[in-house]
């Protein structure tokens, strides 16, 4: 790269002295420096860099990279120049196009995708919004290049193009506002991403075409969306092993039976032994997370004790024969005597 593209950066012609570098770097440096453009970090900082190699090659602090090739001759300068002049006198100028390179594809990205319990287990489908990178649109048309002589780096006359040095560049007050010359952006991006069953902490997931955008027109990247399982408050994890409070009725956890269970979307048939006391737990093998060798962990019922809807509707009688039960088989248990068959 030549001293120019390094004097270009800092909006100065080659016959700049170490002053007056000095002075536009500092004047650079205060505007595009990432503290002083929060919310922005992104967009400023590879333009702060650019500034802070410009300077430090000028005043001999690092050398500068391989120059560029050489740019376009005086004859091909005029060559355009009458070619714009030709398109002119059809009534309308042709600026030249500064050449994009052929289309890139997209690099791929990595997200972490946080995985709600149920689709973890059952599977499902989880939306995800992250951030990407891709092409200024504000800029795509009118891309990096100097609007006086259209990118030739001449004048008309053949001589160097005074308003961008020779580059073909527009210089940094005239970059695009949004991306400041980077002709980059970053957005976000939303997708949907299908959880199969069984899912595990640390599984990847392709989405293919997800990830960052290409350019020139160029293939985007892909997106590996690796998982984190969310426990949500009503679950407690120990590993592969889940625990949750249930709520049964006194009258089953008296009696003892079957009921249907609503746990994470399923509904399981649970066996409650008779006299389950609050607090009591079941445990259902193998209904718990998975890992990635296929083991499975287990998933334990904490009993929660609730009075049955039922309740409301004993009459009097009812209720004073409840009592006389529960009186009659405390009776029984003060003197240690075995329940009538």
């Amino acid at each position: 790269m030549s001293l120019d593209e390094y004097y270009r950066r800092l909006e100065l012609p080659d016959t700049a002295s170490p002053e007056d570098v000095t002075r536009a770097y500092r004047l650079l440096r205060a505007k595009y420096h990432p503290d002083r453009n929060k919310g922005r970090e992104s967009i400023v900082e590879p333009v702060f860099k650019r500034v802070q190699e410009a300077f430090e090659i000028l005043i001999g602090k690092r050398e500068p990279r391989a120059p560029r090739a050489p740019g376009p001759t005086a004859a091909s300068a005029s060559a355009s120049a009458s070619a714009s002049a030709s398109a002119g006198s059809r009534g309308k100028a042709a600026p030249s196009r500064e050449h994009r390179g052929p289309p890139t594809r997209g690099a791929n990205c990595l997200v972490r995708l946080f995985v709600p319990l149920e689709a973890a287990i059952h599977g499902g489908e989880v939306d995800v919004s992250y951030p990407v990178t891709g092409p200024c649109r504000e800029c795509q048309e009118r891309v990096s290049q100097c609007a006086r002589c259209h990118g030739s780096g001449q004048s008309v006359s053949g001589i160097r193009c005074m308003a961008c040095v020779g580059t073909g560049r527009p210089l940094a007050s005239d970059w695009c506002p949004t991306c400041l010359g980077t002709t980059v952006v970053t957005f976000r991006k939303s997708e949907t991403v299908k959880v199969p069953p069984g899912a595990w902490d640390g599984q990847r997931l392709v989405v293919e075409g997800a990830g960052h955008s290409g350019l020139n027109g160029g293939a985007p990247g892909d997106a590996t969306f690796s998982v984190v399982i969310a426990c949500g408050s009503a679950f407690r994890r120990n590993g592969l092993d889940l625990a949750c409070d249930v709520q049964v009725d006194f009258v089953t956890a008296t009696l003892g039976g079957n009921f249907e269970a609503q746990i994470l979307g399923r509904s399981l048939r649970v066996s409650i032994p008779p006299n389950a006391h609050p607090g009591r737990t079941i445990c259902l093998l193998r209904h718990g997370l998975t890992d990635g060798n296929g083991s499975r962990g287990d998933l334990t019922l904490q009993l929660v004790l609730t009075m049955p809807a039922a309740v409301s509707h004993l009459t009097d009688h009812e209720r004073q024969r409840l009592r006389e039960i529960f009186a009659d088989a405390e009776h029984r248990a003060a003197q240690e005597i075995p329940p009538r068959s």
